[in-house]
């Protein structure tokens, strides 16, 4: 009996294993390679962080500071574990993949209703892309933003123009870059009455993102510079765009430039391409977004490479097998990067010592405040998040570390309410001889305690 199968279903299907099975794969090599069942990366703890806090309706500096696009997140994180009753860790993975699964069906459709033929090879170039696996992987703010940005786009596809600017709203509350993004994806539903409803949605992301400045007036880091071109491609040290994949889009763009006016689609995808690589440019998180329309245009230059007549198959061969490698490269180079990201299991083991401690404020690098909170519960003293909004604590903390007067460094440390110091290898770079500045003191006076001291992490208590 033959069973009457829509198409359409087992391709959703196939992509959405192919997501998970990438998704995943980071997870098992943390925990089977690496042998570490922690979550990698500093976004995925700050959001923990901010989602214990919530949960426990208790203060924090985020709160403080009234920064609403970087509470959403923690907030669904935070409701998820309360109506499920899980652990907020696995609330994350699993509001993660959820948002994951529903952005590839949705991107599915808009493909379908746009009419770009080549739908389930674009899905599959955007689910390898480096890009869109450090998205997913590392638990990224702009995973839901990226969803409501998706559906955004899809309602207005479907004509349901008063829902658009629902779901424009909530994807304008993660920050300035997810409504420019929303705005910009807008353009690909582009038909006559678009500019009826981009002004509408334009004054409504103008007043909330106007809103969430007065409440915490700070953007983030917006610079354009040539120098920032180089920073978008995909290296082994950092994320980025496949180079392999911008060329080919490049060739997709090439090849099509003739039919633009034919093929309104073309056209929209041109402008959409040139606004994100623009914005990508000034700030690099718009790579979250500007990864699916590259992808677009790198499927069609794909096709078009098969469709060329060649001169010679070895070179057609050869050419094609370096782009499918470069390509696939990234599949396996970028989990296993997250994956062996910090924190390391010698910094949780010292700060899981931390917890059973009196509590106080830990002096540490700021790279280290994360997880500080995460694994000792104790608040640092500056992390990530602190130095970016109030670059004076950094210089004060960098002041406590260079400080040789203990007469001084008391009082400081009396006011902060700071208890600890923690020395890894990120902090003792700060020092460039062994005796600088707070060393001494630790070394030699009797007002610090030496309290762990194992792979190069030591931890000092400070005793009034």
């Amino acid at each position: 009996m033959r069973l009457n199968v829509d198409k359409r279903v087992v391709s959703i299907i196939v992509l959405l294993a192919l997501f998970v099975l990438i998704f995943i794969s980071s997870i098992v090599a943390r925990t089977y390679l690496f042998g570490n069942n922690s979550l990698p990366g500093t976004e995925a703890h700050f959001n923990i962080n901010n989602a214990k806090d919530i949960s426990e309706f208790r203060k924090n500096f985020v709160i403080e500071e009234r920064a609403v696009s970087e509470l959403i997140w923690p907030l669904l994180i935070a409701l998820f574990s309360f109506i499920f009753r899980i652990p907020l860790d696995v609330s994350t993975i699993l509001l993660s993949l959820l948002f994951g699964i529903f952005s590839v069906i949705l991107i599915y459709f808009i493909i379908d209703i746009i009419g770009f033929k080549k739908k389930n090879l674009a899905i599959a170039f955007f689910l390898i892309s480096p890009v869109t696996i450090w998205l997913f992987s590392t638990f990224s703010k702009f995973i839901p933003a990226f969803f409501f940005s998706l559906l955004t786009l899809y309602l207005l596809l479907l004509g349901k123009t008063v829902a658009s600017l629902f779901t424009l709203a909530v994807t304008s509350l993660f920050g300035i870059v997810s409504s420019l993004s929303v705005l910009t994806f807008s353009a690909l539903s582009f038909k006559k009455d678009f500019w009826k409803w981009f002004w509408k949605a334009f004054l409504i992301v103008f007043v909330i993102n106007l809103t969430l400045y007065f409440l915490f007036p700070f953007t983030g880091t917006f610079n354009f510079s040539l120098s920032n071109f180089f920073s978008l491609f995909f290296s082994l040290s950092q994320f980025g765009i496949s180079i392999f994949a911008f060329l080919l889009a490049f060739i997709g763009i090439f090849a099509t430039w003739k039919d633009r006016k034919q093929r309104k689609e073309l056209f929209l995808i041109y402008i959409v391409f040139a606004l994100f690589f623009i914005f990508s440019m000034i700030n690099k998180e718009f790579l979250f977004f500007f990864s699916l329309i590259l992808i677009f245009l790198g499927v069609i230059g794909v096709v078009k490479l098969l469709e060329r007549n060649w001169a010679s198959s070895i070179i057609r061969n050869l050419t094609l097998g370096i782009l499918i490698i470069g390509l696939l490269f990234p599949l396996i180079s970028t989990p296993l990067r997250i994956a062996s990201s910090q924190p390391e299991n010698s910094l949780i083991d010292s700060l899981d010592f931390l917890k059973g401690r009196e509590d106080g404020v830990v002096l540490s690098a700021n790279e280290n405040g994360y997880w500080i909170k995460s694994f000792s519960g104790k608040e640092a003293f500056v992390d990530e998040f602190k130095v970016k909004v109030k670059p004076e604590l950094n210089e004060k903390a960098l002041k406590f570390f260079r400080e040789r007067n203990l007469e001084k460094l008391s009082e400081g440390f009396g006011n902060e309410g700071i208890r600890y110091v923690f020395l890894d290898s990120k902090t003792k770079q700060l020092f460039r001889t062994e005796d600088e500045g707070i060393l001494l003191l630790l070394k030699h006076t009797d007002n610090f305690r030496k309290i762990y001291d194992e792979e190069g992490i030591e931890i000092w208590e400070f005793i009034k």
